[in-house]
């Protein structure tokens, strides 16, 4: 298990190996691999047939049940491109958090160390990006891309200060069940400390919060490790003022405290996303837009106070769910979330009368999901999305049983034996689908690869685009360089994948020719003047046209009302 575990956590964190169009794709591919052979290779002999796990069932069924209005949803939008690999996501994560809640401790300690080896690569990497850039090489240690701040191999600086601060929680549960010493832990808690603070993370900051709260609430946990959690802001702060006078000292870049200086949006347009994304709900509270439709009814709806950037999610996970779904949905979802952890609440108590037990701490990890999900959207990743789900069936399978303690131990009929060894073929056959999901993943992302990066060899743009739209999951990307690369395909239906995934400025132009080149002017002038309404430079470009001193401007550079939706700007 050690080893399947390594895979399932630590590879998918540390890969540094990017692709195009989307950076962390593999690791992405190697997270749902990993967590595959986890499931292939869970024990027989720890499934089921124990009355704790029966205890459980309602509390996952309650979890599964709100999951499974995401396929519901997911199911709609297959058309345009974005449903099935919600699909297989959302049925993987309702597998993983099955199988974890029958498996209850066993396990735990293997994904402790693991997350503890995957916390202590990421100093490491940290430390390169920051310290060494001309050593990330792109092969162990990605490149920082931005001077003054670390962002890890998962390219993103806010996902590097959440991966360290789940290794933190678990590290200290190591320290807390006697698995690791405590000035190594103590040591190796404050060098993660270290590289939150160089990812310059305001969400990772925050989530620091969570660790104190931990501390101050969790009177088992010992003397010396509830001080460590409980200074870790301290710590924070004084590594935040160390390598801000290290980078004065060197005259150097220290991306935190420049942007301190900076005197800017403190939540980077999130407020500005969130009132508009507030406005979305109030004009279709019932079913929302639809499931991954947020961007494209934010791109097409007025909103003359929008952030400059395209934004692709709400980055708050309930407000995500309200938009797209709906408020009477996501109620439910909510809802069933909330009674199923309400219900299995008594595994904080368990975990408190038996040392060493994973409750707590697992609960603590989906905490610091929780707070980064109300800022950003990490359970969009499966490095992210699959360890949470494994961490919220540890929990839910952890609530305490009804049964009389004389049945707990009693040895398993050899009925109920081979019914529970037979139960284990469903997940285990869920865990060789996301194996082999996961290499059709990359082979059909080779297709779309070629197009943005061709080898040697690779054929003309035209036959890499032809190849790319036959992809399954990913011929949006080539439906994207169809309409956006000269010559431009400007059918009408060849926009409806690409819109749906990412409206940006470049794409949004061409839409807005073709809509004018097929005769719908309305639409395009409509089109137009939401992209006027973002004002940065790709943008304006389009009207550069439109000055006063010209005697026969475009029709882009007209400013009346148009009486359209973002509905009638569906392709």
């Amino acid at each position: 298990m050690a080893a399947i575990s390594l895979l399932a956590i630590f590879l998918p964190l540390l890969s540094a190996t990017a692709t195009v169009p989307d950076s962390v794709f593999y690791n992405q591919v190697l997270a749902a691999t990993g967590w595959g052979l986890w499931l292939l290779s869970m024990p027989w002999t720890a499934m089921g047939t124990d009355s704790q796990a029966k205890s459980a069932r309602p509390t996952l069924l309650a979890a599964t049940a709100a999951l499974a209005l995401c396929p519901v949803f997911a199911l709609l939008r297959l058309d345009h491109g974005q449903g099935a690999p919600a699909l297989v996501l959302c049925a993987s994560v309702a597998v993983l958090w099955a199988s974890s809640g029958k498996l209850g401790r066993h396990g735990v300690p293997a994904m402790a160390w693991a997350w503890l080896l995957a916390g202590l690569a990421c100093v490491l990497v940290a430390m390169v990006q920051y310290f060494a850039p001309s050593m990330a090489d792109g092969w162990f240690v990605a490149p920082a891309g931005a001077a003054g701040r670390s962002v890890g191999n998962m390219r993103q600086p806010n996902h590097l200060a959440t991966a360290l601060l789940c290794a933190i929680v678990m590290t200290t549960w190591l320290w807390h069940a006697g698995r690791l010493r405590a000035p190594w832990a103590a040591v190796s808690l404050f060098a993660m400390v270290l590289a939150v603070a160089l990812s310059a993370s305001r969400t990772g900051a925050l989530s620091l919060g969570v660790l104190l709260l931990w501390a101050v609430v969790d009177r088992t946990l010992p003397r010396a490790a509830r001080w460590t959690l409980a200074l870790a802001p301290v710590a924070y702060l004084l590594c935040w003022a160390g390598l801000a006078e290290y980078a004065a000292w060197q005259h150097a870049h220290f991306y935190a405290a420049e942007r301190l200086q900076a005197n800017g949006d403190i939540s980077s347009s999130r407020f500005a996303i969130w009132r508009n994304a507030l406005t979305l709900i109030a004009q279709n509270p019932w079913a929302g837009v639809g499931w991954g439709n947020f961007n494209f009814a934010w791109t097409f709806t007025p909103f003359p106070d929008r952030p400059v950037a395209f934004f692709d999610h709400t980055h708050n996970l309930p407000l995500q769910l309200a938009v797209e779904i709906g408020l009477p949905a996501t109620a439910l979802v909510l809802g069933l979330f909330g009674w199923a952890l309400w219900r299995a609440r008594g595994a904080w108590r368990v975990a408190g009368e038996q040392p060493g037990h994973p409750a707590r701490a697992v609960f603590v990890m989906l905490a610091v999901l929780g707070v980064h999900s109300l800022l950003e959207y990490p359970l969009w990743y499966a490095y992210f999305l699959l360890p949470a789900a494994w961490a919220l069936g540890v929990f839910l399978g952890s609530a305490p049983t009804k049964e009389p303690a004389s049945n707990l131990h009693a040895p398993a009929s050899p009925v109920a034996a081979t019914v529970a060894r037979w139960s284990t073929f469903p997940l285990r056959a869920a865990g060789a689908l996301m194996i082999i999901g996961a290499a059709y993943a990359a082979w059909d992302h080779r297709r779309v690869e070629v197009i943005f990066a061709p080898p040697a060899g690779a054929g003309s743009l035209a036959e890499r685009i032809a190849a790319g739209r036959e992809s399954v999951l990913f011929g949006h990307h080539a439906d994207y360089a169809a309409v956006t690369n000269e010559p431009k395909d400007q059918a009408l239906a060849s926009f409806r994948r690409p819109l749906h995934h990412l409206v940006d400025a470049r794409l949004l132009v061409a839409y807005i020719e073709a809509l004018k080149a097929n005769g719908h002017d309305a639409e395009a002038l409509y089109a137009a003047q939401r992209l006027r309404e973002f004002r940065r430079d790709d943008a304006q470009a389009y009207f550069k046209e439109c000055t006063a001193d010209n005697p026969a401007p475009p029709f882009q550079c007209r400013t009346e009302p148009v009486a359209l939706t973002w509905r009638d700007l569906e392709p």
